[in-house]
């Protein structure tokens, strides 16, 4: 009699794979809330390319307007503000419209260089 419970006792305790099974079933846990985390990214990648389309990305124009577009836009403000067009009411209006479009476009060098040859065209002025 001793014996089975002894054997009772011992089956009791605690079972390895009652840990093993824990451990799988945290695993899972991870791992769907990984999937439902990257699926949401995804929606997000796809709203993103959705917004703005295929579009081809000009990384010369992203590395000229890194470095070269605050010379460009520099003379460009100093040469086509308004305020130096006083005299004449249609070049004043011109570098008007001319010095918004080179203030809203401070940051892309290429927009920079076709204002540059718009001013020099519409305004007759030089331009270095």
């Amino acid at each position: 009699m001793t014996e089975t419970i002894t054997a009772t006792v011992t089956e009791s305790t605690v079972n390895p794979w009652f840990y093993i099974a824990i451990a799988e079933f945290v695993a899972i846990i991870v791992v769907v809330v990984l999937y439902f985390k990257e699926k949401h990214n995804h929606s997000k990648k796809n709203e993103i390319k959705q917004k703005f389309g295929n579009r081809e990305i000009d990384f010369g124009n992203v590395m000229m307007s890194s470095f070269h577009a605050k010379e460009v836009y520099d003379e460009l403000k100093k040469k086509c503000h308004p305020d130096r067009f006083v005299g004449d009411e249609h070049k004043t209006e011109i570098a008007d419209k001319l010095f918004q479009e080179i203030t809203k476009n401070k940051n892309n060098y290429k927009r920079l260089e076709e204002l540059k040859q718009q001013a020099i065209e519409e305004l007759n002025i030089r331009i270095n």
